[in-house]
């Protein structure tokens, strides 16, 4: 609620124009307080700041002041300029609100009552989105679209006799101070109109500086309708530029003298530093939800998101949604960005539960993200809660991923090893080693099909510690009929005895007793007994000399159903030999040779995948 507004005018020896100026801003007072009927008083002040002015523009101020208890002057001994007058006047008003009006310009007698109606309009939640209203200026009447939010600073048109260049006419209703009202908070976040000597050496442009800082921290309402006159005086900086202003700037010639482009210069200079100062300041100006909902905070939020300052971006938007409830379909995409990159600088630094919580806001939000993004966002979630072991939960974000991308590969591995990981955490295996070097994304999608089959067999010959056995168990042989046979060879050497009962003991674990059955005796023995076509899959891992790897295929061939695979890993082979490495990889190339017209190759890496397609 606006309770109060001031009118501050500076002026500089205008005895021939002040009490015309004085007259207008006068009269737009007394306009406001004879049509405003809200449900509040509003008190008014009119603040000239005199700038030690040696004509009788004193005696004017006096002589105006009498029986006007809302009129103030305050006095400069020196002139500090027109920046400076202007901040003392600001200092010294008590109005919620500031309007400016230098001492030979003009405001139409509309001109408060519109700016007020604008700044002072707060939709309530049951009011349509826009509401409009009719405005009268002059003889003339104009539609007019209330905001929808709060803003913080209103510009209307100015009215000009002589006719400019189109860019020039908006350039110039860009920058003034004439035709603005503004809020005190707005004026005094951004520290008031530059006053650094420059500005009065250069002979202006402290309303372009002025208008930057603003534009860039606040929202700005632009309303063409033209209450103020901007008026061109004999030798006044309107006056010497208007050749320039009705000239297309594409033609303008730059005749601007040396000393008055280094002057330029170090007052972009000095701009640049205090905006800089501005940013850094508000980083720490606590930001409460009224003056949040005056904040230009999408761009800043923007600003900050383009340098990676992703607390600040998001404090923004959080605090942005919350006071305009109408932007947060268009601003939540963005938002969600910012939490998903915040997650992810925070999981590069190591801190996975903040950077959990981040991703998990970003999903939250339901942002309208590709399929693809989404997905992303799922992963990243499934990632952190995967490296702090809490597997259930990242399972479930992995297979989203999944559902949304099918083909994200990245998802699907990260998803079997999470699986895998889940389960040797919830049923104790004990390994010697770690399966994961064994690819299970490549396993799981190859094997997966056969989880759909009855009476699935599985054969497991070089049974190792149980790993490949316990993985089968606990992903392919999901069918109450399905069953897995292992060779237990009872002349096995102390260590591969060591490794048995390891195999031994985490079947056990896999709880799944009726599942699984044991076949004494030596390879070459069990696999000459066993019937043809008895098996859909048959494993070969941890055998560690070439011969016995051949035979091994070998025999094992007729025991493969056509349609069947094999699945011949390097796990649990330990060897630093090149030379082994070299006869192992021999061994199955002579194999796959001898029997190339009746197999397909799958995958080879860690492992190999073989389908038998042919007897």
């Amino acid at each position: 609620m606006i309770t109060s507004f001031s009118v501050i005018v500076p002026v500089l020896n205008k005895e021939d124009e002040i009490i015309r100026t004085l007259d207008s801003i006068d009269a737009s007072i007394a306009f406001f307080h004879a049509h405003y009927h809200g449900d509040h008083s509003v008190m008014s002040e009119l603040i000239v700041v005199d700038e030690a002015s040696t004509d009788r523009t004193p005696t004017l101020l006096e002589e105006f002041g009498q029986n006007r208890p809302y009129f103030k002057v305050i006095k400069h001994f020196r002139s500090l300029g027109i920046g400076p007058a202007r901040n003392t006047g600001a200092k010294i008003a008590k109005g919620d609100i500031l309007f400016f009006c230098d001492g030979d310009d003009l405001i139409f007698q509309e001109h408060i009552y519109l700016c007020f109606l604008l700044l002072d309009h707060h939709p309530a939640p049951s009011e349509p989105a826009l509401k409009r209203v009719e405005i009268t200026v002059g003889e003339k009447t104009y539609p007019l679209t209330l905001p929808p939010h709060p803003i913080g600073v209103v510009r209307t048109g100015v009215k000009m006799q002589d006719t400019l260049h189109p860019y020039w006419k908006a350039a110039i209703e860009n920058t003034l101070a004439l035709n603005l009202c503004i809020r005190r908070d707005c004026h005094e976040f951004i520290e008031g109109f530059p006053e650094a000597p420059v500005y009065k050496q250069i002979g202006g442009c402290e309303d372009v500086s002025y208008d930057l800082w603003l534009a860039k921290f606040f929202k700005v309402l632009k309303v063409e309708i033209e209450t103020v006159e901007y008026i061109r005086y004999p030798g006044n900086n309107f006056d010497r530029q208007l050749k320039k202003f009705q000239t297309a700037p594409e033609q303008v010639q730059d005749d601007t003298p040396s000393e008055d482009k280094a002057l330029h210069l170090l007052r972009r200079k000095l701009e640049q530093d205090h905006f800089s100062y501005l940013i850094e300041k508000f980083r720490k100006f606590p930001l409460t939800a009224d003056f949040a909902a005056i904040l230009n905070w999408q761009q800043l939020a923007n600003d900050y998101l383009s340098q990676e300052c992703y607390l600040e971006a998001i404090a923004l938007y959080e605090v942005g949604m919350s006071a305009e409830p109408a932007m947060r379909d268009s601003a939540k995409n963005i938002l969600a960005a910012a939490y998903n990159n915040f997650g992810s600088a925070l999981h590069k630094q190591g801190d996975l539960e903040q950077a959990g919580i981040y991703f998990q806001k970003a999903i939250a939000l339901k942002p309208a993200f590709s399929e693809a993004d989404l997905a992303r966002v799922h992963f990243n979630v499934g990632t952190v809660l995967s490296k702090q072991q809490h597997y259930e939960p990242a399972i479930a974000f992995f297979r989203q991923a999944t559902a949304l991308q099918p083909d994200f590969f990245e998802a699907i591995g990260a998803l079997t090893k999470a699986i895998y990981q889940y389960q040797l955490l919830t049923k104790g295996y004990q390994f010697s080693s770690s399966f994961i070097e064994v690819d299970l994304q490549v396993l799981t999608t190859y094997l997966q099909p056969l989880q759909a089959l009855e009476h699935l067999k599985v054969l497991i010959i070089g049974s190792q510690d149980g790993r490949l056995a316990c993985w089968l168990l606990d992903n392919i042989l999901l069918h109450q009929t399905a069953a897995l046979a292992y060779v237990d060879h009872a002349e096995a050497s102390a260590n591969e005895q060591v490794l048995l009962e390891q195999f031994k003991a985490n079947i056990d674990r896999a709880g799944v007793p009726e599942k699984v059955h044991k076949i004494t005796g030596t390879p070459r023995d069990v696999l000459r007994s066993q019937p043809y076509h008895r098996y859909q899959l048959i494993a070969i891992s941890g055998i560690a000399t070439a011969s016995e790897l051949l035979e091994v295929a070998v025999l094992s061939w007729s025991l493969l159903a056509v349609g069947g695979m094999f699945v011949i890993t390097s796990d649990g082979v330990n060897t630093a030999s090149s030379s082994v490495q070299v006869q192992l990889k021999s061994a199955l190339n002579a194999f796959t040779n001898v029997f190339s017209d009746k197999l397909k190759r799958l995958h080879q890496g860690n492992e190999i995948l073989l389908e038998k397609i042919a007897d």
